[in-house]
């Protein structure tokens, strides 16, 4: 009878390794593929996201619209971005359109857009498709008595099918702060976002059982949610200056080279 012999035993720290794997009910390997399928999804949202973003951006123009009630300074502005000088102002029927160098990119067209709601129907309707930026004045100094004007002109752009859908970024300038009732960004915001609530609720109360008019404006922030700018899909920022003063513009120049 042969002798029967223990396995000799397996040194402390040594011997070969042994590998755990995960059998199926028929006792073959299954490999887990959970951390490649992981990165591969992600991989792929990456992709997908930067190729929106990339095919976005060119599809926007290159055009900057300065966008306001009458009487906000936008002309004032315009001048000033584009020359450094002062020039006499005065109610305009049509627009004002010149290129606008940026450094290091391809150059801008700056939009003068009229105050007049007519004539500024008829203008956006020609740039609303290819808007790259929008800056829109106000009057920091007047804007309390005027609130109601400023908010139906902001409402009225920002609610345009085509500017929702593309949600080009928004520059909210709080212009003439070197008046003395001036107000701040702040409460410049807060008043407009009250006041664009109302116009919200208005206009869709208007637009309640009327066919056909639904599909050229659109509901701007959240359901249900009273109306803040930073509901919106489309980036707005807020900025103080005095169109009559060069050495408060810098921040309006910068984000301007930001976004072209």
């Amino acid at each position: 009878m042969a002798d029967s012999k223990a396995p000799p035993p397996v040194p402390a720290g040594g011997g070969d390794k042994i590998e755990e794997e995960s059998l199926d009910s028929d006792g073959l390997k299954v490999e887990d593929n959970t951390i490649p399928i992981a990165v591969a999804v992600i991989v792929g949202l990456l992709t997908l996201l930067l190729l929106y973003l990339y095919t976005r951006k060119r599809r926007l123009g290159r055009e900057v619209l300065i966008c306001g009630i009458c009487d906000s300074g936008k002309t004032t502005l315009f001048s000033q971005l584009l020359s450094a000088k002062l020039v006499q102002t005065y109610t305009s029927m049509t627009h004002n359109q010149m290129t606008l160098p940026v450094e290091n990119k391809s150059s801008v067209e700056l939009v003068d857009v009229p105050g007049h709601e007519r004539v500024r129907g008829q203008v956006l309707e020609s740039f609303s498709s290819t808007a790259r930026a929008i800056l829109f004045v106000v009057d920091s100094n007047t804007v309390s008595k005027q609130i109601r004007d400023v908010a139906e002109c902001l409402h009225s752009i920002l609610s345009l099918q085509i500017i929702s859908q593309n949600s080009p970024p928004v520059l909210i300038i709080c212009n003439k702060q070197d008046a003395d009732l001036a107000k701040g960004s702040p409460a410049v915001q807060n008043l407009m976002e009250k006041e664009i609530e109302k116009v919200r609720r208005t206009r869709s109360s208007q637009l309640a059982g009327i066919e056909g008019d639904e599909g050229s404006v659109v509901f701007i922030g959240k359901e249900g949610k009273a109306f803040e700018f930073k509901d919106l899909a489309c980036e707005v920022q807020f900025e103080e200056c005095s169109a009559i003063d060069l050495e408060t513009l810098p921040g309006v120049k910068k984000w301007i080279c930001e976004k072209a």
